[in-house]
């Protein structure tokens, strides 16, 4: 029987179906967990290589960091010298940050101990980062606690980069660049950076400010309790602020001391000793520091102005200036190096006669020009800027207007001794008492028309044919000094000015110019120091020094880094020519006729004082300048917009000389000049210039070369008319052209002509710079001048009172003298500097 198949068999029961279920979810559940597995395993792969590529990217990165020019971001210091010739701290100089820099050496071990105590306790254990107090400080990040995990290393990369951001990416960074900053430095390199850095409260950027301020006293002075009073600030420099805060002071080195004791740092016997001082610290601050009640006390002493003084202020123009050029840099660069390169600049500035200078042209009193400004300049005989008065206002402020020192002006006819005559007389044109032409050249300048016009004009209205060398210049003759540049030529002239004398304001034009360098009346302009720095030559020998505010500069590091105190001097003339215009210059003082300029009122008694007056077109500038056998010193007087001088103020700028060189002088022993041994010393004739004869009445006593010693006087000269040209013989060209004449008359009312005449450019002269004959044809002046005024009539029988006389009047002869300088220019080109430069 065949087989019958249940049509049951294959039928699914219900629980059959619930098995099966379960299995097709399991494994489909395996599945999704499997591959979000696999996608978080390649994605986490994907972060960890990721993460492990920025984290090698943050470790393999230079920390940027250069502690060495961290050490430049200091205080500089400026010192002078008391009276035993020792250097003492003056005036500190910073930007926005005082720091002073001070070595680990120089700094108390209870100073580094106190700061590890509180902020670092395991410092020299780890390698840039404590681990454990990272992990706490991460994990506090975001909370309210101040947990901080900072190790010493990593505040210092804070300090110095700036960054404070919370966040985990700028925490990563600091620690791996703590990490690579102490694979860099030694640990401590790293912890005399830091108490050198980090912020100390109340601006101070470091220990040693911090205990100056504070304590008033160094560091290397602090006790254990005042150098936990420092270190107690770090954490929070405005809480614990001692001078405003001083019971959280308190209260925060306590914690500091029994931080160091706790830590072996300090003795049962020191830590008792800390805490009974911290008891009645006391701080000092800026009201009782004692810098500061020393600077009070100069104050009061010296004025206001003592810490603004217009020295200082030159002074560090001056170092902006030689450090631009000296390191080849910008000059905002230099600037930042004085105030943050921890510089230590040793100033020449004598302090209390400084101080003198600047009360006395202060109280100054100019009734006939009260709103006229002043200025003056003093230097020793070796360039030594002794003074400097930039103004007559008081000056409590930097920054403003410096008459002195930058200011360029027209000097009149006080350039005359420093560059015509000394060149004729140093190429043997002229001797002590040649014979020297008073006489106008025929082609002066051009008129509007192109007519040559003779000139220059002398003040006093006429020529005088020919007078001695040293009646020309006490009578200050504009003729004759034009005369004598047509001999030794304009090129030559401007070389020496810019070559040999420091003048550094001049324009080229000036090169070209018969009247700029004799006249005064240059295209560009000279400064009062300038003219102060000139006329040194007459006083040592005939050399120049470049005149400087400053003895020395040091770097931070101690190295000199500008020297002037064995500064090598040009030789500007022979020392023979010097001497010659050192008498020159004494008989323009001793030998003065008041009514022809004011150079006499300059006399100090018991002194051989010499000096020369200059006066500019319409009495505009007013100058004395001149020298002792100690000093040299140049004033000016005159309005920053250019204006007319009250004849009555033309004596001002020889009284400001004689009382500040008087004062000077005051406490300085008997000096005389050295004067050339090689030169013969004779008596001359005052009408011929010859030696004198037997028959010659009026003489005085002249100084010449061997081989240019003139011939004797017959004496027959009694009726002598300076070479047949009367007092009248040029009356005709008195006051008939512009303004080019230096009104040098201090006796005579200043009528000016008018300043607006036409500016006379002229055809270069025909000078060769290697030559030494005269120029062909007169040169035109850049400027005007005015025909000068004439205070009228002959004067005869100058007074042969004091000097080298040899008994007997003089025969000078007639008219107040007085010269006229061309324009009012200012400014200019400049030219000259440190390297020759020759114009042919």
């Amino acid at each position: 029987m065949g087989k019958i198949t249940n049509q049951y068999n294959n039928r699914i029961t219900p629980g059959s179906v619930a098995v099966s279920g379960a299995k097709g979810f399991f494994a489909l559940l395996w599945k999704t967990i499997s591959t979000v597995l696999m996608v978080l395993l390649i994605s986490g792969s994907i972060v960890a290589v990721a993460m492990c590529i920025y984290l090698y990217s943050l470790a393999s990165q230079p920390t940027g960091i250069n502690l060495a020019s961290e050490k430049l971001q200091q205080t500089s210091f400026l010192y002078i010298y008391n009276d035993d010739n020792k250097p003492v701290e003056y005036q500190r100089l910073h930007g926005s940050e005082n720091r002073v820099w001070v070595s680990l050496d120089k700094i108390p071990k209870a100073m580094a101990d106190a700061q590890i105590a509180i902020e670092d306790k395991r410092y020299y254990e780890h390698s840039g980062v404590d681990w454990v107090r990272t992990a706490g400080a991460i994990i506090n990040l975001g909370s309210e606690s101040s947990y901080g995990g900072s190790t010493i290393t990593q505040q210092l990369i804070k300090n110095i980069t700036g960054d404070n951001e919370v966040s985990i990416t700028r925490k990563l960074t600091e620690i791996f660049k703590a990490l690579n900053l102490e694979k860099e430095y030694t640990k401590d390199e790293i912890l005399e950076a830091y108490l050198n850095i980090v912020n100390y409260g109340s601006g101070c950027q470091g220990v040693q400010a911090a205990a100056n301020l504070y304590f008033a006293k160094d560091i290397n002075e602090c006790s254990v309790a005042e150098c936990a009073a420092i270190a107690g600030i770090t954490q929070n420099p405005a809480a614990y602020n001692p001078l405003i805060y001083p019971e959280d002071n308190k209260e925060r080195r306590d914690t500091v001391i029994e931080a160091m004791y706790d830590q072996g740092m300090l003795t049962k016997d020191e830590y008792d000793q800390a805490k009974k001082e911290s008891e009645s610290l006391k701080f000092v601050g800026y009201e009782n520091n004692k810098k500061e009640q020393e600077n009070e006390a100069k104050k009061e002493k010296y004025g206001d102005d003592y810490l603004s003084n217009w020295y200082v202020e030159a002074a560090l123009r001056d170092l902006q200036d030689e450090l631009t050029k000296e390191l080849n840099i910008s000059s905002e660069t230099a600037s930042n190096k004085i105030y943050s390169g921890g510089l230590k600049i040793y100033l020449a500035m004598d302090l209390e006669f400084q101080q003198y200078c600047e009360k006395y042209i202060q109280d100054m009193s100019t009734p006939y020009d009260p709103n006229c400004e002043l200025a003056v300049v003093m230097t020793d005989l070796q360039g030594r800027v002794l003074a400097t008065v930039g103004g007559r206002e008081k000056k409590s402020q930097m920054l403003v207007w410096d008459r002195a020192n930058v200011a360029e002006l027209q000097p009149g006819s006080s350039i005359k001794p420093l560059i015509v005559y000394p060149l004729a007389i140093e190429k043997n044109k002229y001797n002590y008492s040649s014979m020297v032409k008073d006489q106008p050249i025929d082609d002066w300048r051009q008129d509007s028309y192109g007519n040559w016009i003779a000139g220059p004009d002398n003040v006093y209205g006429s020529y005088l044919g020919e007078i001695t060398l040293p009646d020309a210049i006490e009578r200050s003759s504009n003729a004759t000094a034009a005369q004598t540049m047509e001999l030794v030529g304009p090129k030559n002239a401007y070389n020496q000015a810019i070559n040999k004398m420091y003048f550094r304001h001049l324009s080229t034009e000036d090169a070209n110019n018969l009247g700029a360098l004799s006249l005064g009346g240059l295209n560009g302009g000279v400064t009062v120091r300038e003219m102060a720095t000139a006329y040194q030559y007459m006083g040592n020998g005939g050399k120049v020094y470049d005149s400087y505010t400053y003895y020395y500069v040091e770097d931070a590091s101690g190295n000199v880094i500008i020297d002037h105190r064995d500064q090598i001097p040009i030789q500007a003339y022979s020392s023979q020519t010097a001497t010659i215009m050192n008498r020159e210059l004494n008989y323009n003082v001793v030998h003065n006729n008041p009514a022809h300029t004011s150079a006499g009122e300059a006399k100090i008694y018991g002194w051989d004082i010499l000096g020369k007056t200059g006066t500019t077109d319409g009495g505009k500038d007013h100058w004395f300048c001149g020298l002792s056998p100690y000093a040299t010193c140049a004033v000016w007087t005159g309005y920053d917009t250019p204006s007319s001088l009250s004849q009555s103020s033309f004596s001002v700028a020889v009284n400001i000389f004689h009382d500040l060189m008087e004062k000077y002088l005051s406490d300085k022993k008997s000096k005389e000049y050295t004067l050339d041994e090689t030169l013969e010393k004779h008596e001359y004739c005052a009408s011929t210039g010859l030696l004198a004869g037997s028959y010659c009445s009026a003489t005085f006593t002249g100084y010449y070369k061997k081989d240019h010693v003139p011939e004797y006087c017959s004496g027959y000269h009694t009726n002598y008319n300076y070479s047949g040209y009367s007092s009248e013989s040029y009356n005709n060209y008195s006051n008939s052209y512009g303004d080019y004449n230096d009104d040098d008359d201090d006796s005579s009312d200043s009528s000016s002509s008018d300043d607006s005449s036409d500016d006379y450019s002229s055809e270069d002269t025909s000078d060769d710079y290697t030559s030494d004959s005269d120029t062909s044809g007169g040169d035109t002046s850049d400027g005007d001048t005015s025909g000068g005024d004439t205070s009228g009539g002959d004067t005869s029988g100058g007074d042969t009172s004091g000097g080298d006389t040899s008994g007997g009047d003089t025969s000078g002869g007639d008219t107040s003298g007085g010269d006229t300088s061309g324009g009012d220019t200012s400014g200019g080109d400049t030219s000259g500097g440190d390297t020759a430069v020759v114009v042919q």
